[in-house]
């Protein structure tokens, strides 16, 4: 009997240590949009270096719950009391918008300064220290150049290019609450052609949608695989991701397009701050960067280039110099649109909703009424080729078409239209 005792108080003790033991692990935590080849690469690196560092294992959690938008809300839920430790990943917008709700402190990371504070008119860290970018990237669109061959159609250059005819039915796109980058799709329009502009271009375009996709990572998929050859908002590293893994593969940059600083920042009441700290100062530095390159996203530091990181063996430097055509991400030369980021900031939500409940919920009725306008349209011209007067049809249905693309009634659109068509049958 005592022999039992004896033996249930040492596993008992047994468990008390490995118990503590394992309370007092290191660890450190992470919430994100990044893919899964940059956060598997910086775990491995970081592992590393706090092994070889302080001699001690740390455990490393990464909660990643979709693009931007839904990673902002995750942060948004913790209301102070997070799950994680650092935001890492998404561009500028979402890091203002959890600024502006108290969700993040500032930390200034070792080697700061070795990233540009502005570039091509948008802010590469905030001056306060709240974020700052790791990996800058330019937003792209993607094609797949073996299936647009076999379609004998040219590669789509501007952003008015994919509203022609030609392209219907070959363009894929995700949703803005789903990704950053296509919330900054959006933005991109409807800074640069204003507001009402901006956002008839967005029902013209997705008139022309195949489908649309789960997030960034499925458009990328859909477009290497060759489903469809045309995948809109990509960040500029996929087409460097998807020609390094044998797709046919490349990217345009559009005639409008903006910086994204690729960004990361310390979250308000993180539980392991002191790991968060150490962590963000790995990050930014040569070795933490090489490790951002690794896992396939542009490095940050204006120091580094492509070709030192080949001479060290790092597989993906050659193709980021064969995607970018220069030795660093800050040699390209691309012209931007003037972006407020403010304004960005300011309209987060209210854009992604109107954009879920305008356009992407009254998709089919988009369509159906864009493709009657259409058919009313060659019938006009067909009755006016044949002498007849369309005066009355031409007014209603360029009415049908303004309370299509900037009123966004398309009840009201798909009615005058066919009030032209009768006026083409009544003469009247």
């Amino acid at each position: 009997m005592r022999k039992r005792i004896c033996f249930l108080s040492l596993v008992f003790l047994f468990m008390v240590l490995t118990s503590e033991v394992f309370s007092q692990q290191e660890k450190l935590g992470w919430v994100g949009p990044v893919y899964k080849e940059l956060s598997d690469s910086l775990m491995k690196g970081f592992k590393e270096y706090y092994k070889r560092t302080y001699n001690k294992e740390i455990a490393i959690t990464f909660i990643r719950p979709g693009g931007w938008p839904v990673c902002v809300d995750k942060v948004r839920a913790w209301k102070g009391k997070p799950d994680a430790d650092v935001f890492l990943g998404a561009g500028a917008p979402a890091f203002e918008v959890m600024d502006k709700e108290g969700l993040l402190i500032p930390y200034r990371p070792k080697d700061w300064d070795k990233i540009p504070s502005r570039w091509g008119g948008m802010k590469v860290k905030d001056e306060r220290f709240i974020w700052t970018c790791f990996s800058p990237w330019i937003v792209t669109n993607l094609y797949n150049e073996r299936v647009l061959k076999a379609l004998q159609l040219p590669p789509p250059k501007t952003w008015n290019d994919l509203l022609n005819p030609i392209y219907r039915g070959y363009i894929v796109q995700t949703l803005p609450y789903a990704s950053g980058t296509q919330h900054e799709v959006i933005e991109i329009t409807l800074q640069s052609m204003g507001e009402k502009e901006g956002w008839a271009y967005q029902r013209y375009l997705a008139a022309q949608l195949e489908r649309f996709s789960t997030g960034s990572v499925d458009t990328t998929h859909m477009v290497s695989r060759g489903e469809v050859p045309i995948g809109i908002a990509q960040p500029q590293m996929n087409a460097m991701s998807a020609r390094a893994d044998g797709y046919p593969v490349r990217d345009l940059l559009p005639d409008k397009t903006i910086l994204v600083p690729e960004s990361v920042g310390l979250l308000k009441g993180a539980p392991n701050e002191g790991n968060a700290k150490i962590f963000l100062d790995w990050l930014f530095s040569v070795e933490g960067q090489r490790y951002v390159l690794e896992g396939r996203y542009f490095p940050a530091r204006t120091d580094i280039k492509f070709s030192e990181m080949e001479k060290q063996g790092v597989a993906m430097a050659k193709h980021a110099r064969e995607a970018l055509g220069v030795d660093s991400f800050w040699d390209l030369k691309v012209n931007f649109i003037e972006y407020d980021l403010n304004l960005a900031t300011k309209r987060w939500d209210e854009v992604n909703r109107y954009y879920e409940y305008e356009i992407y919920r009254k998709w089919r009725e988009l369509k159906s009424s864009l493709a009657l306008i259409e058919e009313v349209e060659g019938e006009i011209a067909t009755a006016k080729r044949r002498g007849t007067n369309v005066a009355r049809a031409e007014s209603r249905i360029k009415e049908a078409r303004n309370l299509f693309a900037y009123d966004g009634d398309y009840a009201a659109a798909r009615l005058a239209a066919t009030e032209a068509r009768q006026l083409l049958v009544t003469g009247r």
